[in-house]
């Protein structure tokens, strides 16, 4: 299933693995891609639930706006720098992807990296964007894997 606008920005959530709890594909769709691209196994409610939480939590405290520094300008070799939001996604990080969050007006800011944090890329989308796609995720244990055949399987939401 896709969740957003694939065109802009989305996720691609597939349940196909029944562990302790579901199981699957989980990409974000940036640019034509699908980072991060690899993994069938990825514990859909550890990074559903870390991914909330930790967006959540943090326009709680309402970040400040970081203007339109240069991302060459940034160090995130420290971790995140000043009023950039770490975006949790926990098992991704094992496949070289790191999220981060910016505000710039009336703009996000997202920042990430695919290979481990040695390359750091940006991306800019109208303000609230990544809240709601984020917060649009249904529960995983709302999640249904429908086996049409031996050959093809899809997700349902059940609620």
């Amino acid at each position: 299933m896709i969740i957003g606008n694939p065109l802009e920005i989305a996720i691609q959530l597939e349940y196909v693995i029944d562990y302790c709890s579901p199981s699957g594909f989980f990409n974000f769709v940036i640019n034509d891609k699908l980072i991060p691209g690899k993994g069938v196994d990825t514990d859909l409610f550890v990074v559903i639930a870390s991914l909330k939480e930790s967006v959540n939590w943090y326009l709680q405290n309402e970040p400040k706006d970081i203007g339109d520094i240069k991302l060459e300008s940034m160090d995130f070799s420290e971790g995140a720098p000043d009023n950039i939001i770490f975006l949790d996604c926990c098992e991704l990080s094992d496949h070289g992807c790191v999220f981060w969050l910016g505000f710039d007006g009336d703009e996000e800011r997202l920042f990430y990296s695919t290979d481990y944090e040695k390359t750091i890329q940006e991306q800019r989308y109208p303000k609230g964007t990544i809240a709601n796609l984020i917060n649009s995720l249904p529960n995983s244990f709302d999640l249904k894997i429908n086996r049409i055949n031996d050959d093809i399987t899809n997700t349902e939401i059940i609620s």
